[in-house]
């Protein structure tokens, strides 16, 4: 390998950049030659800089390597390189191995390869030891970046290749019944009422549709379950074990690379509130009535919550995790309301405890530092009692699947945290 100036940039149209989750093999051939490396692998799990005292890394040519391109250092052939492994929107995570190429070597022990961890600490280490283009491969828990760096004695410098690592491919459903699928018969096999749990899981639950065609993940784990409060996520509930439980177990291939939540509406005692509220029988709003009952139980909650979404991020440390909110059920005005049991007064009460829990779960989300998704809007001029076509599952029909979206409902709020998702992993350079 001979050092020698960038060369011009390839203007051939560049190959769009492979996507989602699963095996990863950086070849650097899906940008032009000259192009600087940082974030342009972002929706791939990993970015790219320079390395002590280097420059910004780039896509070069090089005569002694048949892979080429290859990725250089600045200056070329002889700056650092390094590698950091990402979440979508830019937060670190770890790997257990890695590896790539190191080449053209000419003097054995002159280029070192070094692991580090998240706190930037020296985790492992190996020294190219003979001549080539020589594969490396480094293997150790809690990998969050990699350093390529020159020692001595290689006067025509290196470059790396051929960058390989695991990227999580699950997303994982987690939650109560707005999450879950409720309302979106045949319930996956077990979760039934008649001859399950009563889960009611669905294959037409938007986690589940997430995941399909999805650029940061592939499938899904869907662990979610109608009637859920927060203790389910530690606790044993309707036969199944705790949601975070069977999020620990999920390893290796398995590992999730995106969590979603949608859980305290029944902490609150949401059920019973649209059924005070339906029936005339029953104290709908007042101090005490159901709706004021809710608000109480608020602040314990709003309390816990943090907690609840740390503990999330612990269950899975390499995950983003998404905490999604509640739809609106009703219209945002009196106009487009049409049901004859719903009152004025019921309807500007019921939305705004729901605008309320959402701006609560949003708060608590921002302080454990996940992500809150907004899906209030998402079902706009088709909540419950709606002029328009509703895509609720009609409150008179008195069983569980009442006030859950039905299929064009999941639809608009899988689209709303797609967007998100998909916002979140663009590259920001």
């Amino acid at each position: 390998m001979k050092a020698e100036a960038p060369a011009a940039p390839d203007r051939r149209a560049a190959a769009p950049p492979v996507t989602g989750g699963g095996p990863q093999t950086i070849t650097f051939s899906e940008f032009p030659v000259g192009t600087p490396m940082g974030n342009q692998y972002h929706l791939r799990g990993i970015a790219f800089s320079g390395a002590g005292g280097g420059g910004t890394p780039f896509i070069s040519n090089d005569a002694a390597n048949p892979g080429a391109p290859v990725l250089s250092g600045t200056p070329q052939f002889q700056g650092a390189i390094q590698g950091q492994f990402i979440k979508p929107g830019g937060k670190p995570r770890t790997v257990g191995q890695f590896g790539l190429t190191v080449g053209y070597i000419n003097e054995p022990n002159s280029v070192v390869v070094t692991a580090h961890d998240l706190q930037g600490k020296e985790i492992a280490r190996k020294s190219v030891d003979r001549t080539g283009i020589v594969p490396v491969v480094l293997k150790v828990k809690g990998i969050a970046s990699f350093r390529v760096q020159p020692t001595a004695g290689e006067p025509a410098g290196f470059a790396i290749d051929n960058v390989s690592y695991f990227q999580p491919e699950v997303l994982v459903g987690l939650g109560d019944s707005y999450s879950s699928g409720e309302a979106n018969p045949p319930y996956v096999k077990g979760t039934e009422v008649k001859t399950g749990n009563g889960c009611h899981r669905s294959l037409n639950a938007w986690p589940v549709r997430l995941a399909k065609g999805n650029k940061v993940v592939k499938r899904a784990k869907h662990y979610a379950c109608s009637g859920a409060l927060t203790g389910a996520l530690y606790g044993k509930f309707k036969t199944e074990e705790a949601q975070l439980k069977m999020v620990g177990k999920l390893t290796g291939n398995d590992e999730p690379g995106v969590v979603t939540i949608s859980m305290g509406g029944n902490d609150l005692g949401f059920a019973e509130v649209i059924e005070a509220c339906v029936k005339p029988w029953q104290k709908c709003l007042g101090d005490q009535g159901a709706v004021a009952a809710a608000k109480q139980r608020l602040p314990v909650l709003s309390a816990r919550l943090k907690g609840h979404y740390e503990a999330v991020q612990k269950a899975a440390p390499n995950a983003t995790v998404l905490v999604v909110g509640y739809p609106r059920l009703f219209p945002e005005t009196e106009k487009e309301e049409d049901c004859s049991w719903l009152s004025e007064a019921e309807r500007v009460e019921l939305n705004a405890l729901g605008a309320q829990v959402n701006s609560v779960l949003a708060a608590r989300a921002t302080e454990a530092g996940v992500h809150f998704v907004d899906v209030q809007n998402s079902t706009d001029n088709h909540e419950i009692c709606t002029d328009n076509v509703s895509w609720f599952w009609g409150i008179a029909r008195g069983d569980q699947q009442e006030a859950h979206p039905v299929l064009e409902g999941q639809k608009a709020i899988e689209a709303t945290v797609r967007a998100y998702l998909d916002k979140l992993a663009a590259p920001t350079a």
